[in-house]
C-alpha cells in the first residue's frame, strides 16, 4: 500500500520544552487513523504539524512522496483539508458561504464559483446533514451544528486527506455517531484517508484501521486497534487500569478505566450491601458505577476471566467464581446464594442466559421467596435474544417478574 504521510524524526518545541521527540512512523494511502493520549501527550501538536500549521524544529513530514515544505498553500489546500478543535467564525457568514469557502482552493484568482462548486458544496452539506441551515448564519447555529458545517467545508475541498481535531469534543452521542460513520464512509467508500485526534478510546477502536498512541512526546505504538488498545499500552499513557473486552453486542473492542488507587483510599462507603448477578460483561459499567458511589458488592457467579470477573478481582469484590465454559456447580451457587443472602439487595442484570448459568436465575428466585428485594437491571434490546434454555428462562422472568 502506498504511504500518505510519513514522518521522519519529528521533534517540536514550545521555547525550550520538548513536546514531541524524534516520532517516526508512516500512514497508507486510505488509511483511518485515529492519535489518542492523555492531555499533554502532543496529540494536537502532531496534527498541526502534518496540516503545515506549525513547522517542527527537526525532522520531515512527507506527504504523497513529496516534502510537505515544497506545496503552495493552494496545491496542498486542494490535496489535504483541516478540521480545527476550534470552529469560531470570526465574521457572520451564512453556512452555504462558509461550506462554498472549502472550493476556494479550485478556484483562480477572482474567479467566482459555478454550478460545479454549488454542487459540490450541497452535496458536502448533504452528508453532513446540514443542508437545512444552508441560510443560517454560522454564529447563530449550535456548535455542534457549527462542527458539522466546518466538516462540511472540508469535504467541499474534496481532498485526499483530511485531518480532524476531536471531530466529536462538542456532540451528543448521536451526532458523535453520525460525524464518525460519514468519516467511515468516506473513508472506506469514497478513498479518503481519515487522520483524527480522538479522547474517546471506545470510538477509536470502534472506527479505526490503525491507531497512534502518544504519551508525553513519544510514541508508545502503532498499529491496528488490536495491537494499540491492550491493558498494557493503556497503562503506560493513562497511568490507570484498564480492562479491555469486546463488546458481546457489537465485538468492537470496549475499554473501561478502573477507579484509581487513590481514589479507592477516599472512597466514602454506603450502608446498603448489594450483590450482583452478572457476566459477559454485561455488569461491568453497573460495578464500576455502584463502587464510585461507595456501595459494598458481592458478585457471582461468574467465570474466571470474564470481564466482570475481572473488574471485581480489579476492585477486589467478594465473588463466587466458576470455570470458563461449566455449568454453575451446586457449590458454587450454595456460596453465591449465601452472599446474596447476607446483603440487602439483589441486582440481576441482563446477562444472555444458557444452560451453563441458568442456575443465576434460580438464584434470583430464591431471594424473592425469602422476601428480599430483588431489582433488574435491564440493557435488553426489544428484539435482542438472550434465552438461550428453549423457552425455560422466559417462563421463569415471566414468573419473576421482580421489576413490575
Amino acid at each position: 500500500m502506498k504511504k500518505t504521510i510519513e514522518a521522519d524524526n519529528i521533534t517540536f518545541k514550545y521555547d525550550e520544552r520538548v513536546i514531541l521527540k524524534k516520532l517516526k512512523f508512516f500512514i497508507e494511502e486510505k488509511s483511518f487513523l485515529s492519535i489518542i493520549g492523555p492531555n499533554g501527550s502532543g496529540k494536537s501538536t502532531l496534527l498541526k504539524i502534518m496540516g503545515r500549521n506549525l513547522v517542527p524544529d527537526s525532522g520531515d513530514i512527507i506527504f504523497c512522496d513529496k516534502d510537505l515544505k515544497d506545496y503552495t498553500a493552494k496545491e496542498l489546500a486542494q490535496e489535504m483539508a483541516v478540521v480545527p478543535q476550534s470552529t469560531e467564525v470570526n465574521y457572520n457568514f451564512t453556512v452555504e458561504d462558509i461550506v462554498l469557502m472549502g472550493r476556494h482552493p479550485h478556484l483562480r484568482r477572482f474567479q467566482k464559483e459555478g454550478s460545479e462548486d454549488f454542487a459540490i458544496a450541497k452535496q458536502a452539506m448533504e452528508l453532513t446533514n446540514t443542508w437545512h441551515l444552508r441560510d443560517r448564519f454560522i454564529n447563530e447555529i449550535s456548535g455542534g451544528e457549527r462542527q458539522r458545517v466546518i466538516i462540511s467545508r472540508a469535504l467541499a475541498q474534496e481532498p485526499k486527506v483530511i485531518l480532524l481535531d476531536e471531530p466529536t469534543s462538542a456532540l451528543d452521542i448521536h451526532h458523535q455517531i453520525e460525524v464518525l460513520d460519514l468519516l467511515k464512509y468516506l473513508n472506506r467508500d469514497k478513498g479518503v484517508t481519515i487522520i483524527a485526534v480522538l479522547h474517546d478510546l471506545n470510538l477509536a477502536a470502534r472506527y479505526s484501521k490503525e491507531i497512534l498512541l502518544l504519551h508525553q512526546g513519544h510514541m508508545i505504538t502503532m498499529g491496528k486497534a488490536e495491537e494499540v488498545i491492550t491493558v498494557d499500552n493503556l497503562k503506560k499513557a493513562y497511568d490507570i487500569d484498564m480492562i479491555v473486552d469486546r463488546n458481546i453486542y457489537t465485538g468492537d473492542l470496549q475499554v473501561l478505566p478502573i477507579s484509581s488507587k487513590e481514589g479507592i483510599k477516599k472512597r466514602k462507603t454506603k450502608d446498603k450491601t448489594l450483590h450482583i448477578i452478572c457476566g459477559g460483561g454485561v455488569g461491568k459499567y453497573l460495578i464500576q458505577l455502584l463502587w464510585d458511589e461507595g456501595y459494598n458488592m458481592s458478585i457471582g457467579v461468574v467465570n474466571k476471566g470474564d470481564s466482570d470477573w475481572e473488574l471485581g478481582k480489579l476492585l477486589s469484590i467478594p465473588m463466587v467464581e466458576e470455570n470458563p465454559f461449566c455449568d454453575i456447580t451446586e457449590t458454587a451457587f450454595k456460596k453465591a446464594d449465601l452472599l446474596a443472602t447476607e446483603g440487602d439487595i439483589t441486582i440481576l442484570t441482563s446477562i444472555p442466559l444458557g444452560r451453563g448459568n441458568f442456575k443465576n436465575l434460580m438464584l434470583a428466585k430464591k431471594q424473592l421467596e425469602r422476601g428480599k428485594k430483588v431489582y433488574l437491571y435491564n440493557t435488553y434490546d426489544e428484539d435482542q435474544q438472550f434465552d438461550y434454555t428453549d423457552g425455560k428462562a422466559t417462563e421463569l422472568f415471566k414468573e419473576l417478574r421482580p421489576w413490575d
